[in-house]
């Protein structure tokens, strides 16, 4: 793996982690714990967070953004310069078409996490019912990641037979009746080397 693939995935994932990590925090920590503290509290507390809080959903979105094109892209390029199951294999494992959901289902999550946070007019509805938007945008979350297993899974990539890093096993095709050595006399010359193995010594009779 080459330095910036490295960086790129490495920044990917603790992008991930930051915006899962609120995620749950806000649905399962701070939204139970504000229901015990009046409304005018609790609208207080929000904005406070959101103040703080927006600017790390924005550098998480961006960073999740530029990281999973960048991926993809290399990702796409080392495929198709290898030739990967003879240039037919993103159809064949349906890659870009699970690549497709992925890409859906994430900017979907990036909406409801910025609406969530946000203060504009149009995603009021959404801050009006936090927790149901909440656990809806986790599970999409959630999905996403499942999604972003299953494709690593693939990268593995296809059985090769070459230079493709795999251990290659020389086939040797032997007809009936021929025999199984390259060199005819390896047999031969197995056995005779056995044949100079001084014998075992007869172990000793048990005292009586």
């Amino acid at each position: 793996m080459d330095p910036t693939t490295l960086l790129l995935r490495w920044a990917h994932i603790l992008a991930a982690i930051v915006a899962m990590g609120g995620l749950f925090f806000a649905r399962f920590g701070l939204l139970p714990a504000l229901t015990e503290v009046d409304a005018a509290t609790r609208d207080r507390i929000h904005e406070a967070i959101r103040r703080r809080w927006l600017p790390w959903v924005i550098g998480a979105i961006t960073v999740l953004l530029a990281s999973g094109l960048a991926n993809f892209l290399i990702f796409n390029g080392r495929v198709k310069a290898e030739g990967w199951g003879d240039g037919a294999w993103m159809r064949q494992t349906s890659y870009h078409a699970l690549f497709g959901a992925k890409f859906l289902l994430a900017l979907v999550v990036f909406y409801f996490a910025s609406a969530l946070v946000g203060r504009g007019a149009g995603t009021q509805w959404i801050r009006n019912d936090r927790a149901k938007w909440l656990s809806v945008t986790l599970g999409l979350a959630v999905a996403v990641v499942l999604l972003s297993g299953w494709m690593r899974q693939l990268h593995t990539g296809p059985n090769m037979s070459g230079s493709g890093g795999g251990v290659l096993v020389e086939e040797i095709e032997v007809e009936k009746g021929e025999p199984r050595y390259r060199d005819s006399d390896a047999g031969s010359r197995f056995r005779e080397s056995g044949d100079e193995t001084p014998a075992a010594e007869p172990a000793a009779a048990p005292a009586q």
